[in-house]
């Protein structure tokens, strides 16, 4: 286990801090000018990571292909992940491997870990890596390269959270499948913002704090009367980790 780790840990960081300086991030006027979709704003003493850029501004948002992401910097996870998607454009693509985001230090993010008993990440009754923007939402666009790109992004350490195999692959995966098929049904611009609800009571397993909660808000133009809507939900994974804990 010791090697799978650290041969795991090794194959990450391939990238440089510049290689990400095309990147523009989640855009808040995707839906329109008069449809904007804000960011979640940090307030004061919130527990949000910064980051200085190469040009020497501070900035709390990582952005890639389609997407932004804030981290957390006492979680070491992402605080949320905002994502817009083009149904008309929107493909699928082949799972690239994942990948540490150079622009902030390695242990601002929870990465396989050359001690076994603090891997969080890995088979049961360790979690999977459960994507907060799915792998899938920003693989869109006329440029093959920017869908490449978009695939890429994803799969960073990031955008990812502490999820049971059975919430990742059953409970979340269907909300996830309703977003996304629903925008490429329709042909259909989308705007999501999805993240953990990080509480003091989310327990410890394998020296991580794993959330319990997630939510997720969609925001659309309403077909009817063309103003910005959206929808919000919240799942728990509390019945799956109540039932690990039995073994």
């Amino acid at each position: 286990r010791a090697g799978a780790s650290e041969e795991a840990f090794g194959t990450l960081a391939e990238a440089r801090a510049e290689d990400y300086s095309d990147r523009a991030g989640f855009d808040p006027d995707f839906l329109g000018q008069r449809l904007r979709v804000e960011l979640p704003v940090k307030v004061d003493g919130a527990d949000v990571l910064t980051y200085e850029e190469l040009d020497g501004t501070v900035r709390s948002e990582l952005p890639y292909t389609h997407f932004s992401v804030a981290m957390s910097v006492s979680r070491r996870l992402c605080l949320w992940s905002a994502v817009n998607i083009d149904g008309l454009t929107s493909v699928g693509g082949e799972r690239p491997s994942w990948r540490i985001d150079p622009r902030i230090r390695a242990e601002q993010q929870t990465l396989p870990n050359r001690d076994p008993s603090l891997d969080v990440y890995g088979d049961s009754p360790r979690f999977a890596r459960g994507h907060i923007t799915r792998r899938e939402d920003p693989i869109w666009g006329q440029d093959a390269a920017i869908r490449m790109l978009g695939n890429r992004d994803s799969m960073h350490y990031t955008n990812v959270a502490p999820q049971m195999q059975t919430f990742n692959g059953d409970i979340w995966l269907k909300l996830e499948d309703y977003a996304l098929q629903n925008a490429r049904r329709e042909d259909v611009r989308i705007s999501v913002i999805t993240g953990p609800a990080f509480t003091d009571r989310d327990p410890v397993r394998f020296g991580t704090q794993i959330p319990v909660e997630f939510w997720k808000v969609i925001a659309f133009v309403h077909d009817q009367t063309g103003e910005l809507s959206a929808s919000a939900y919240t799942l728990s994974q509390q019945d799956q980790l109540v039932h690990e804990a039995l073994f």
